[in-house]
């Protein structure tokens, strides 16, 4: 089985993604880490280099590349990523979709503390937050589209991670 964790930036796919891999005993790829090693580029330069178009094609490529050659397999991807070039149908079609579905304060908390975040980072804190709600509204549509929705509001890592796996099964 392969699963993808989808949701906004800081919501928790990565740090829940490593967990739930462990508990399932499957294999974890980060496909943002997985697009800059096979790359030698970090996201900030592919995107300052070639734009968004360029890395946008690259995460395609390395989601169907990586969905075709494994199994148990949890594989965070990038927020942006069910958006663009059919992904979130793809995803659907060859394993299950779990969407962390978190509040956007939580977000702003976790964001504004967060320097390694490109998109983020030189912003003032309203723009976060106006950030921050103008990609949840460009993109939830996208993401309503997986088969689990957690909310992950005021729950535990270790409540989201058993949330999950009994939806998974």
């Amino acid at each position: 089985m392969i699963v993808f964790l989808v949701g906004m930036p800081a919501c928790g796919k990565t740090s829940i993604g490593k967990r739930l891999a462990k508990k399932l005993q499957f294999t974890f790829i980060d496909l943002d880490h997985h697009v800059t090693d096979k790359e030698n580029k970090s996201v900030t330069t592919i995107f300052s280099e070639k734009g968004e178009n360029f890395f946008r094609e690259l995460e395609a490529k390395y989601l169907k590349e990586i969905s075709n050659t494994t199994t148990n397999t949890i594989i965070s991807v990038g927020g942006g990523t069910p958006c663009f070039h059919n992904n979130v149908q793809f995803m659907l079609s060859v394993g299950k979709v779990v969407y962390l579905n978190t509040p956007a304060e939580t977000l702003f908390l976790r964001l504004r503390e967060d320097v390694k975040r490109p998109m983020f980072s030189n912003l003032l804190e309203g723009e976060i937050k106006e950030k921050i709600n103008l990609l949840l509204q460009q993109r939830e549509f996208f993401y309503l589209q997986a088969q689990h929705k957690i909310d992950t509001s005021h729950k535990s890592d270790e409540a989201i991670l058993n949330e999950i796996a009994t939806s998974l099964r």
